[in-house]
């Protein structure tokens, strides 16, 4: 099924209903009645950039109406949708457009500077289009839809297609590019209920549109009926604001989003009344968070899940519900199972898995596998990397931990050693490279520790080179000129030695042990 037909239902069922809401940002508001239009026409004004199936399409902007449009204009063309991180080096952008090809990009004003950086590096990029007004080097988003035709393409696409390219860090320097289908869209986003005249929920999205949580949200919202409240940017003020004004129902946050929206002095004068749900994931949720957060919302009668998933198994893969966020009857067990992701999703089947791929009895620890048919068709051009990844129908998520006998699922580790941050992957080795290009630093080593706003933050533990000196602060203002500022170390450790096996691999579980805090180690 082509993506492009949850927006077709939906304007057929619910035409009068908003479809698109900004807060904030050009505050458009935009009707399902008017919303496939639109997208007719920009599919159109693709065509006629010469634009076609199996092409590819970027975006690098702030969350809007316009990047939804783009989206859907995109499928109906069978084109591949790539949104980038914008938070991402120049150097990564340039490989993630290069690698994949990329014939178009659409940008809003604040990053062009950042594109026009790396635009003399670009292979294949042709068309260079401004979402907000005429640039000079542009072609105008406004003028491309105005100047369009209104007929209706019709493109045949296979449901094994990559409707999206999303990048995600993984565990190497570069990043590798996630094929996710137009089947594995479908399958997700059909678990829930179509468009009914008789509904009308309002899903406010504050994660990037780049994030998979944001670019399910594209797909849950149109295939649902709902009003799809954007927020460009995540603040804790414009998201209650967003909820108080606009009655939103429904919600996706990472950790530190929902704990920053707790913290806002006058919490309580927002009216949050009209939300039914708040769903958290993309990083661990401390436990101090969740169990705060469980005194505070379902007790105004909205409702808390915990989504555990990844970007190549298309989002959520097991959640813990609102039954087991309310405290109010068997509070034991239900404080334990807040430690958890909570059971699997109805179309996904767990398995927890040894070094040789067999599977363990409920209880044992191991690498958390999964099958499903919404598991990614692999990573672009990296087919080694695939086949590690996908063994015998088995996704490997990296991550180690157990089952309950009661089914749920406990993460206790990651087999790759991602550090994620905020619901952002940051690969160690990536990092450490750049630490060994300081002057002082002989050998570096990259951990990820618990920190009460973020989930993890980066911490470097490092060997000086005899002689040298090097202080906490020196080491972090030298990754913050030299990495995204997220990946940037923000504590330091300075050791006499890394503990190595005896192949001379690193240690990480014994660097944990030593320097797991969040706090800086020096002689």
């Amino acid at each position: 099924m082509n993506t492009i037909e949850f927006l077709q239902i939906s304007s057929a069922v619910v035409p009068d209903r908003e479809a698109l809401v900004e807060v904030g940002g050009n505050g458009k508001r935009i009707t399902y009645m008017d919303m496939y239009p639109l997208v007719v026409k920009l599919a159109n004004a693709l065509t006629g950039l010469g634009i076609e199936r199996g092409q590819k399409v970027a975006v690098m902007s702030v969350n809007s109406a316009d990047y939804v449009l783009t989206y859907y204009a995109c499928a109906m063309l069978g084109v591949t949708f790539v949104p980038l991180n914008y938070r991402a080096k120049d150097e990564e952008l340039a490989h993630m457009l290069n690698v994949s090809q990329c014939q178009a990009i659409f940008v809003s004003d604040r990053y062009m500077e950042l594109l026009d950086r790396i635009r003399p590096s670009l292979t294949h990029t042709q068309s260079f289009i401004a979402y907000n007004g005429r640039q000079s080097g542009y072609l105008g988003y406004d003028d491309l839809i105005a100047s369009a035709g209104d007929d209706e393409p019709w493109v045949e696409i296979d449901d094994h297609d990559a409707t999206i390219l999303m990048f995600t860090s993984g565990t190497t320097a570069l990043p590798k590019g996630v094929q996710l289908t137009y089947q594995d869209m479908t399958v997700y986003v059909t678990n829930q209920q179509p468009a009914d005249p008789e509904i009308h929920d309002k899903l406010l999205v504050s994660a990037p549109f780049f994030h998979i949580a944001g670019a399910t949200a594209m797909m849950l919202a149109i295939w649902s009926g709902r009003t799809l409240v954007i927020l460009p940017t995540f603040t804790p003020e414009l998201w209650l604001e967003a909820v108080h004004q606009e009655k939103a129902t429904h919600a996706f946050v990472v950790p530190t989003m929902l704990k920053r929206i707790m913290e806002v002095p006058n919490f309580d004068n927002y009216d949050i009344t009209s939300m039914r749900s708040i769903t958290y994931g993309a990083a661990p949720m401390p436990y101090e968070v969740v169990r705060r957060a469980c005194d505070i919302f379902p007790p105004k009668g909205c409702g808390l899940i915990n989504a555990y998933g990844q970007t190549e198994s298309t989002s959520t893969l097991t959640f813990l519900g609102p039954e087991d966020h309310d405290l109010s009857t068997d509070l034991e067990n239900k404080e334990r199972r807040l430690r958890s992701v909570g059971k699997s999703m109805p179309d996904v089947e767990i398995g927890i898995m040894d070094e040789r791929n067999r599977l363990l009895p409920a209880g044992e620890e191991g690498e958390i596998c999964v099958r499903s048919d919404r598991v990614m068709k692999g990573y672009y051009k990296q087919e080694d990397a695939t086949s590690s990844a996908i063994i015998d129908g088995w996704l490997h998520t990296g991550d180690v931990g157990k089952v309950d006998e009661g089914g749920y699922l406990f993460i206790t580790g990651r087999k790759k050693d991602l550090i994620i941050r905020g619901g952002e992957n940051i690969s160690p080795g990536e990092i450490e490279n750049t630490l060994e290009g300081h002057p002082a630093v002989e050998e570096a080593a990259v951990i990820g520790v618990p920190d009460p706003d973020w989930g993890e933050v980066v911490k470097a533990v490092l060997v000086l080179k005899p002689g040298q000196s090097a202080t906490p602060q020196e080491i972090i203002e030298y990754c913050k000129a030299r990495l995204a500022s997220f990946k940037a170390p923000q504590y330091v450790a300075i050791v006499h030695e890394l503990p190595r096996n005896a192949l001379g691999k690193v240690l990480k579980n014994d660097l944990r042990k030593a320097y797991g805090t969040a706090t800086n180690d020096v002689p």
